[in-house]
């Protein structure tokens, strides 16, 4: 061994220029009420459609996915006590799927709703409604990447809603 081994250096940190706490006030904001409304916008109109007998495949998906949100949002325990309603919500969803299919014999057909199963999805929509006023920024997004892990994981898949607004200005 050698007698004349250099000394380590001293650690110094690197001085980090992030604003740590503009990033948690980011975060720990309310969405803005546009974002809410958007967000909300989109499954009123779905739910708009499936009542009055005109929705389509991909707007029952809409629904069944904001569905798998707001369960999400249950589960993570932000807003609690709405479970019993999500899986009635859950039950009409499946419900309305199993008859377009096999009224349209494998095939995606409108169909009409009953008067219960509308009584349900207005629930379901006040009930997100309110839970989605209730989250934080950082909770909403923790919520939607849970949902969608949980969708990705059951086989299906999992793809985000935009409005045609955001893609024009995206090109």
């Amino acid at each position: 061994m050698s007698a004349n081994k250099k000394p380590r250096k001293a650690y110094r940190p690197r001085p980090v220029s992030a604003e740590t706490m503009t990033i948690a006030k980011h975060y720990a904001a309310k969405p803005a009420a546009e974002d809410r409304h958007e967000v909300l916008g989109v499954l009123r109109t779905a739910i708009k459609a499936l009542r009055q007998g005109v929705a389509t495949e991909h707007q029952w998906s809409i629904v069944s996915g904001s569905l798998t949100v707001a369960k999400a949002i249950e589960a993570r325990g932000i807003v609690r006590g709405l479970a019993e309603h999500f899986t009635a919500a859950e039950k009409v969803l499946q419900d309305i799927y199993d008859r377009a299919l096999r009224m349209g014999q494998g095939r995606w057909l409108r169909v009409t709703l009953y008067f219960n199963e509308l009584d349900v999805l207005d629930a379901f929509f006040d009930l997100h409604k309110f839970q989605v006023n209730q989250l934080g920024r950082a909770e909403f997004l923790a919520a939607i990447d849970a949902a969608q892990k949980h969708t990705i994981a059951q086989g299906h898949t999992a793809t985000l809603e935009t409005t045609h607004t955001d893609e024009r200005l995206a090109a």
